[in-house]
């Protein structure tokens, strides 16, 4: 796993030279990080799993820090389980020296905490981060939630394709709902304005043909921004079919169809349909193919005796992130770091700010060319 630093360098877009000067400022700073979670059952199921999933988290994320720490990473680590203190306990834990000193604080995962921590929360650095949910932490603080809210999902998506397609054009595919009608307008929003001269339209799907008719042109990514798959092979068979045009009767080949978030989430291989040509849109998704992967299980295993479940992955890829992130910038690293976009194990992290909030809107592009679930790479 030693290779997460290159990749850490690569994503926050500096190079080694910058970040070595970065870390003689910044990582003789030991950092304080507290780590607010229902670690504790009292029993029934719904805690059970809980905790099960807590504590997977937890062993991620001690993982990543023995990692951070092999870099030159300092903190101090302190752990409150929210499940084995009442409200007085807390009222008291909020006050103590340790809580209003932290840089980071990961947690709670239910909204029921967050009025009592604002109240007493007095020091405006902290970065407060809501690992397992998306939050309404109040904008006057600084928050990251590492899982978005499903309306800015949109959003990441065309970060994500705009990434790997920067010549293509978009064709963005409705069924005509209300919903779909502002997906795709989203997409084309943030697709222009990530690329001013880029052309993209939007094409409603009647369940047989396309108005306006898809372009008679390759390199075209066609989105479909509705939740069944009832376009889904016309789609597919445009991207894979011929151009025609007398002078090039070729056949496509530059051209791909992304898939909703549902796609994937539900997914159903269909015959005769070329699966290489359909990119798989995601947010939770682990590559069996990295070898990388096996050596994170391996290590897991030898403390845990069990193989992570995705929330083991989900805090190292978070734990990581964080650490390097302030390892470059110090605590106001939200606010400094540059195109952060980081690729875990499990999740892609990019940070997207609104107000003094920040969240997550990476995606996963995957491909299932060959019966082989990978991330696709164009």
């Amino acid at each position: 796993m030693n290779r997460k630093i290159a990749i850490a360098l690569i994503i926050l877009g500096v190079s080694f030279a910058n970040f070595a000067k970065a870390q003689s400022k910044f990582s003789s700073a030991e950092y304080k990080i507290g780590i607010l979670l229902p670690f504790s059952s009292d029993g029934t199921n719904k805690d059970n799993k809980n905790a099960e999933a807590i504590f997977d988290y937890y062993q991620g994320v001690k993982i990543a820090l023995s990692q951070l720490e092999k870099d030159g990473f300092k903190s101090k680590v302190y752990v409150w389980d929210l499940n084995n203190k009442d409200s007085v306990e807390l009222e008291n834990l909020y006050k103590t020296a340790e809580f209003q000193s932290l840089n980071l604080l990961i947690g709670p995962i239910s909204q029921k905490y967050i009025p009592q921590i604002v109240k007493k929360i007095k020091n405006n650095t902290t970065c407060w981060v809501s690992p397992l949910k998306s939050l309404n932490i109040p904008n006057g603080l600084t928050s990251l939630n590492f899982f978005s809210p499903d309306s800015l999902r949109m959003r990441g998506l065309g970060y994500a394709v705009s990434d790997q397609f920067k010549m293509h054009k978009f064709c963005l595919v409705t069924d005509g709902s209300s919903q779909s009608r502002k997906d795709a307008n989203t997409l084309k929003f943030v697709l222009q304005n990530l690329s001013k001269g880029r052309k993209v339209s939007i094409h409603t799907f009647s369940g047989t043909t396309f108005t306006p008719n898809l372009p008679n042109k390759d390199s075209v990514i066609c989105i479909n921004t509705f939740t069944n798959q009832t376009a889904k092979v016309q789609l597919v068979n445009y991207v894979s079919g011929k151009i025609n045009d007398k002078k090039n009767a070729s056949f496509r080949s530059a051209s791909y169809v992304v898939g909703h978030f549902n796609w994937f989430e539900n997914i159903s291989l269909s015959q005769n349909v070329d699966e290489a040509k359909i990119i798989y849109p995601a947010i939770n998704f682990i590559n069996l193919t990295d070898s990388s992967t096996g050596e994170f299980i391996k290590t897991f295993l030898e403390t845990n005796y069990s193989e992570p479940s995705r929330f083991g992955y989900q805090g190292f890829d978070q734990m990581l992130f964080l650490g390097y992130a302030l390892m470059y910038s110090g605590e106001e690293f939200l606010n400094t770091v540059p195109n952060a976009n980081s690729v875990g194990f499990i999740n892609t992290i990019r940070p997207y700010k609104i107000g003094k909030r920040y969240f997550n809107i990476g995606v996963r592009l995957i491909s299932l060319g060959n019966h082989e679930q990978k991330l696709f790479t164009n």
